[in-house]
């Protein structure tokens, strides 16, 4: 009897999920996978993609923004941005960066809860041929005393 009701509900629940979508369109998620594998493009960062803060006190905020430069032909479009942890948060564009134009990733690292070497990465989701554009931000967090 357990196995006919979980059938069931397995059956109810796989065919409540295909019914929401109309016919032949795809997903959210499919069509940006499908956007981005379409037209490839080139990125160049124009310092650096690694920030080093040096050393701060435990609790403190780090600010820093990471400019790009779209190299290729083609628009960069960022789909997502995230950090390695809650404590590293960046910000990017999400319209489309055109070829020959500049973009600004803000990231903020909140050092709250960390002390020691701190090696924190953001990673870009994007259109070009490593579709992932990894940036980093390093440095020493002093501990509360």
């Amino acid at each position: 009897m357990k196995k006919i009701f979980v059938l069931a509900l397995s059956f109810i629940l796989v065919f409540g999920i295909f019914s929401c979508r109309k016919k032949g369109e795809l997903p959210p998620t499919a069509k940006l996978e499908a956007e981005l594998l379409k037209d490839t493009t080139e990125v160049t960062f124009i310092d650096s993609t690694t920030f080093s803060f040096d050393t701060i006190k435990e609790g403190d905020k780090i600010h820093h923004a990471f400019l790009l430069k779209n190299t290729g032909t083609k628009n960069l479009l960022i789909a997502n941005a995230f950090g390695s942890c809650g404590c590293t948060v960046p910000e990017f564009p999400k319209d489309p960066v055109k070829p020959g134009d500049t973009a600004t990733i803000k990231v903020t690292f909140n050092s709250t809860g960390k002390h020691d070497e701190q090696h924190k990465t953001v990673t870009l989701v994007c259109n070009t041929v490593k579709r992932n554009e990894m940036l980093y931000i390093v440095g020493f967090v002093k501990a509360k005393e």
